[in-house]
């Protein structure tokens, strides 16, 4: 087996653990008992830290979701965003893998789902983390304001360099469209 290989299954497996951790955080949001802050810290705190364990928000949750209750409704959305856009994206991601190791080309739909999806539920997550670091602002630690302040400011290069991904992909899809049609 080449090293190729190797690296195509590596990535599609944990491109696929990725995305089953997200599923199991959705499944949680929607069919578990998450009322209470006794539930939620049981269902949703784990899974959600599992699934974010590679990802750069988990100090979000780390560090800053402890300080509200599990079940606010800031806390809840923005799990919600994230575990959507993780299960599209990772999904996606494992798909493209397998497809690759199985020596077919990945059909341009699951790019463009990805790239639609994303964009939408990009700041709606980043929205739900501004507005956490808000909320944690308001119970007496007002040095958190800026950080929500700065939230902004950092998410613009993060949405801008999404948007030129997305741009760039279906000037791709119609530039094939184009090609065809001659």
């Amino acid at each position: 087996m080449t090293s190729t290989k190797v690296k195509q299954i590596i990535l599609c497996l944990g491109n696929a653990a990725i995305h089953v951790s997200w599923l199991r955080v959705l499944w949680t949001l929607v069919f578990e008992p998450i009322g209470n802050e006794e539930t939620c810290n049981v269902f949703i705190r784990p899974q959600t830290l599992t699934a974010l364990l590679v990802s750069v928000r988990a100090g979000v949750e780390i560090f800053l979701a402890p300080k509200l209750p599990c079940n606010a409704p800031e806390h809840l959305w923005t799990v919600a965003c994230w575990a959507l856009d993780g299960f599209f994206r990772f999904g996606i991601f494992g798909a493209d893998a397998f497809l690759s190791l199985c020596g077919f080309e990945s059909p341009s739909l699951l790019k463009t789902v990805r790239y639609t999806v994303g964009p939408l539920l990009f700041p709606l997550g980043a929205g739900g983390e501004m507005f956490m670091v808000i909320r944690a602002a308001k119970d007496g630690r007002p040095f958190l304001y800026l950080a929500a302040g700065l939230w902004p400011v950092f998410f613009y290069p993060l949405m801008k360099q999404l948007l030129k991904q997305r741009a760039k992909h279906f000037i791709k899809l119609k530039e094939g469209e184009m090609k065809k049609n001659k």
